[in-house]
């Protein structure tokens, strides 16, 4: 499973990745922005990975310009509210102080808030992860209630707080991606066909966002409707 937008891929991570992220997830630059930041063993990220292959949540891996940069996921998710909880992380920093970070999020947010209907989404950020929080800020999350003087912030993001920031975002994002990469798509291959997760993501498509669909001989490609800026 894949989606696409502004130039991003977003790879639904498989197991050949899990020691990837495992080795970029225990560098000091990524795990001193994590609440957990001991050392993650390969069984450890075995065990995770089991734990997450599923469908309440989705973690995948971001890619750019053909290199796998970083990770992002939709996780914990509760379908009868289309609620979850986000997180994203580079492990390749010429990007941090980029629009990647931004188109990244985008397209995955695009999907969940625009494509599946989501309600809300939460994520966590480290107070002094000034670099995190202002990405959260500039998508729409907002810091919640009671949480000032916590260390492991939690952020909220709604459906309407989104749409007020979303439209701004694809604008810029569109013209600095350029005509060529704004095509929004899903891709399912045959593994997914087979293990009835396309079929479990079409039922909860909002199906006057599917401007086109296409069976092929390596998958199905859905290809959706842009968002009015």
């Amino acid at each position: 499973m894949k989606l696409t937008k502004y130039g991003i891929t977003l790879n639904r991570l498989g197991e050949k990745d899990i020691e990837l992220v495992r080795q970029w997830r225990n560098s000091p630059k990524i795990s001193q922005f994590m609440e957990y930041r001991k050392n993650i063993s390969p069984e450890m990220q075995r065990v995770w990975f089991k734990s997450i292959n599923n469908l309440e949540n989705f973690y995948f891996i971001i890619e750019y310009q053909g290199q796998k940069i970083g990770l992002i996921n939709s996780s914990h998710i509760e379908w009868d509210t289309v609620s979850s909880d986000g997180g994203i992380f580079l492990w390749d920093d010429q990007y941090y102080e980029t629009f990647v970070p931004v188109w990244a999020s985008l397209c995955l947010l695009e999907t969940t808030y625009f494509v599946l209907g989501a309600g809300r989404s939460t994520i966590k950020t480290l107070r002094d992860n000034e670099r995190a929080k202002k990405l959260n800020i500039h998508l729409g999350y907002e810091l919640m209630e009671g949480q000032e003087d916590v260390y492991n912030q939690l952020y909220l993001l709604t459906f309407d707080t989104f749409s007020k920031h979303a439209h701004k975002l694809i604008k810029a994002a569109s013209l600095l991606a350029g005509p060529e990469n704004l095509q929004h798509s899903m891709f399912f291959d045959q593994e997914d066909i087979k293990s009835g997760l396309a079929d479990f993501f079409y039922g909860k498509f909002k199906k006057e966002m599917i401007e086109e669909y296409r069976e092929m001989k390596d998958g199905r490609l859905y290809i959706f409707k842009p968002i009015t800026v």
